[in-house]
């Protein structure tokens, strides 16, 4: 079923198509709207875009050249409409896994909210981010590095403390970003939520605490966790490595 979405972010305005097939822009997704700075002329590259909500407001805002990328044949239809929808010319889509179709290309801004559920199986692939939420973060830091334009680069990534923070942290540093947070949202652990989404989802995350690789905290009987926006910025010579 079909319904469409009205959009405002930084007097920027977007109609969007959504479907139950492919992955509805959230909370997370509308705060990075209004978080992210595009400058005018700029590259910039939607990963995992779903609708096309974010590569499609970059458009709108002055972005030079729009590119969106997800693994989802079902995606990359609907932000293809989306895009013609809204009449922005300069957004091309393409099918592939994170930053891959880009290989040998170069881009001004990431824009990213990565799948980083934990859990031993692929239950979804739109949430799953491998046995502890970091496979696809750490994919995306790796595939970035020889993308972004040095000292200009900037990767907007959103990281949840599902996702080994650690583990995490330790990437950005070593793959030459800069980590500046630029905004913080809390949000509940609810044991329905979790059982609904996978059964065995809320006691995995619990040993995961438990085990240092995610970071949780108890209060009042219930579990509460950080979700992080970063502004990834690369430093002198990161461009070159791998």
């Amino acid at each position: 079923m079909a319904d469409l979405l009205k959009a405002l972010h930084q007097g920027a305005a977007l109609t969007l198509e959504c479907t139950d097939e492919v992955y509805r822009p959230g909370p997370l997704t509308l705060r990075l709207a209004d978080l992210m700075r595009v400058r005018p002329g700029e590259t910039v590259v939607d990963v995992g875009c779903g609708t096309g909500y974010l590569g499609l407001l970059a458009a709108r805002l002055g972005a030079g050249r729009v590119i969106c990328t997800d693994l989802l044949p079902e995606a990359v239809r609907l932000a293809e409409k989306n895009a013609r929808r809204n009449g922005l010319c300069r957004v091309e889509v393409r099918r592939g896994d994170a930053l891959a179709p880009l290989a040998g290309e170069s881009a001004d801004l990431i824009l990213t909210l990565p799948p980083q559920m934990p859990f031993p199986t692929n239950f979804n692939p739109g949430r799953y981010g491998g046995p502890d939420g970091t496979d696809v973060i750490l994919r995306i830091l790796r595939q970035a590095v020889p993308i972004l334009a040095p000292r200009r680069g900037r990767l907007h990534l959103i990281h949840s403390a599902q996702a080994h923070p650690g583990r995490v942290w330790k990437a950005i540093a070593e793959a030459g970003f800069g980590r500046e947070t630029v905004a913080t949202v809390e949000k509940e652990w609810r044991r329905e939520e979790a059982e609904a989404l996978q059964k065995g989802l809320y006691a995995y995350l619990i040993e995961q605490v438990e085990k240092g690789e995610a970071l949780f905290e108890k209060r009042r009987g219930c579990y509460f966790y950080p979700v992080w926006f970063y502004r990834l910025t690369l430093g002198p010579g990161a461009g070159e490595r791998g």
